[in-house]
């Protein structure tokens, strides 16, 4: 688990293996991270809890590695979540997935982006209180993830 303090903001991560029962623990990681009353609570979980679905789902169908990251930056009225994983990134588009998780990302965010490379993807969310244009997402660079840098913006919700 990585946690940082940059300028009044808590950002944390934590590794999964890929297990089909580490959902479960994915979505409690985001809930314990953002804690009862953060106005971005329900929606974070629910959210992520899809896309680890999907990530899975296509990682088993694309023989690729299930495991993945979660990372999540917080502020008292906002939040963004991110999913970086080494699989295929064939579900990050919500008009080519049949899935749904990436079309309720589409559809209940502000600003969702998706980061890809030939050694993995990254896909981030943003909810609550705008805080200004999209920064760069460090947490699709960590080590390990396996993510390059070049991003697509989707228009916000």
């Amino acid at each position: 688990m990585t946690i940082l303090n940059l300028s009044g903001r808590i950002a944390i991560s934590r590794p999964f293996s890929g297990a089909p029962w580490e959902a479960g623990e994915a979505r409690r990681f985001v809930a314990r991270h953002l804690s009862d009353g953060h106005p971005c609570l329900d929606d974070a979980v629910q959210l992520i809890g899809e896309l680890v679905a999907e990530s899975l789902r296509h990682s088993s169908a694309c023989g690729s590695d299930p495991g993945y990251a979660v990372a999540v930056r917080a502020t008292p009225v906002a939040a963004r979540v991110t999913l970086s994983t080494r699989a295929c990134g064939c579900w990050t588009s919500p008009t080519l997935t049949p899935g749904r998780g990436v079309h309720l990302v589409s559809l209940f965010t502000r600003r969702w982006g998706v980061t890809a490379s030939r050694t993995g993807v990254c896909v981030w969310f943003e909810l609550g209180r705008d805080a200004g244009p999209p920064k760069a997402d460090p947490s699709c660079d960590e080590p390990g993830a396996g993510l390059a840098a070049r991003a697509e913006d989707h228009a916000e919700r």
